[in-house]
């Protein structure tokens, strides 16, 4: 069988400006919060297990479960927001 091309007179519609490349949404710096909040825990939670202090060090322990937690709640934030962007 032959292919048919379709061809149409009419030039392509220009495509409106602003669609090529679309903003970030403002949700998106509420959304990156709890990853930073994380990073300066396991950056604290670093700190306190190099001492030599063992009550120091279970606060660091305890810091980087809370740190852990964060970043997941950063997780489930951006793919919450992602699949909101979708619709």
């Amino acid at each position: 069988m032959a292919e048919r091309t379709v061809t149409s007179s009419e030039p392509a519609a220009p495509r409106p400006t602003g669609q090529g490349r679309r903003r970030p949404s403002p949700l998106m710096v509420w959304v990156l919060a709890p990853w930073l909040v994380a990073l300066l825990l396991v950056l604290l939670a670093l700190r306190l297990l190099a001492l030599e202090d063992f009550n120091l060090q279970a606060s660091g322990w305890g810091l980087l479960g809370s740190a852990a937690i964060c970043f997941s709640i950063g997780c489930v934030c951006r793919v919450s927001l992602l699949l909101a962007d979708r619709r």
